[in-house]
């Protein structure tokens, strides 16, 4: 049987310096991998998503995204689309004109633009337009989830944000804390957490974050964990960053039109997230998150 070769890219999404931001393989021309092999690739990768990408089924698409954890396929997720429209445009699967332009790319819950700005022929900043927003289930009992997460009840929630579901394509828990530290010593048990987490539905994550932060131009301070998927931690999560912004409009609370969420310090992968949340009174209408991309790897896997 003949070997067959895929080229890929690493690259750090949310970061302009390498080994930081959130690490992402992504596979420009995946034609030919069945979904039992992107699977066992996303497990040889070990990050939190691998993208794979296809010629669209839309018309109105320049791509289809394929995007798995190594826990399986997701319908959609905020780096993962980040990276792989920036790579899409090195591999010159999009065009990349100098100033901003429009790509699209279909994922299984539709196809969704993002927005390339490019600067003397490099590419600056990648911003996406995410999915409907929504909110959902607020918790009234924070016990079980303190338990779950190894943190005393009094930690989460303060004034009158307290942990509720919300969405831009995938639902994520936003769990507000009261302090800086109290999110810096979490260090849960993933099965206690997936357990509680499954009661609230698949591919759900918990998002924790405060007003308190590390650097004074950021405006939270976040953590990403989806023990459901298989990832302890995740360094950026643009997709739950996204859901905070309906969350925090949902209940009156967003700092700013647009804000900016660190995220990944405790992994030492530094990530700075921007958010711009359009809204009418307390209802999110439209969401965006977007940041640099920095390539680091190029490499190609062989399989027979």
């Amino acid at each position: 049987m003949a070997e067959r070769f895929y080229d890929f890219w690493r690259v750090d999404v949310f970061t302009e310096k390498p080994l930081q931001g959130n690490p992402l393989a992504v596979f420009p021309r995946a034609v030919g991998l069945s979904k039992e092999e992107m699977e066992g690739i996303t497990r040889e990768m070990n990050l939190s998503e691998t993208t794979f990408v296809f010629p669209p089924t839309n018309p109105a698409a320049h791509y289809r995204n394929r995007i798995f954890t190594p826990g399986g396929e997701i319908p959609f997720a905020g780096h993962p689309s980040l990276g792989t429209a920036y790579v899409a445009a090195l591999e010159g699967l999009v065009p990349k004109p100098e100033g901003r332009s429009v790509v699209y790319q279909e994922l299984e819950i539709g196809v969704l633009p993002l927005e390339l700005f490019v600067e003397g022929g490099q590419i600056r900043k990648v911003v996406m337009t995410q999915g409907e927003p929504s909110v959902g289930k607020r918790l009234t009992s924070v016990e079980g989830l303190a338990k779950a997460l190894s943190v005393k009840p009094r930690d989460i929630g303060f004034g009158t944000l307290k942990p509720q579901v919300a969405a831009t394509g995938i639902p994520s828990l936003q769990i507000p804390m009261r302090s800086l530290e109290a999110v810096q010593e979490i260090d849960y048990d993933m099965r206690a957490l997936a357990t509680f987490l499954e009661k609230l539905g698949p591919h759900q994550l918990a998002y924790v974050f405060t007003y308190e932060t590390v650097d004074k131009e950021a405006h939270l301070h976040a953590r990403s964990f989806s023990p459901i998927d298989g990832i302890r931690e995740d360094p950026a999560t643009g997709s739950a960053a996204g859901a905070c912004g309906v969350y925090l409009a949902a209940n009156g609370k967003l700092p700013a039109p647009t804000f900016v969420i660190e995220q990944g310090l405790e992994m030492k992968h530094a990530s700075r997230i921007e958010v711009t949340v359009e809204a009418e009174g307390k209802v999110a209408k439209a969401v965006k998150v977007g940041g640099p991309v920095t390539p680091l790897i190029r490499g190609s896997l062989r399989l027979p």
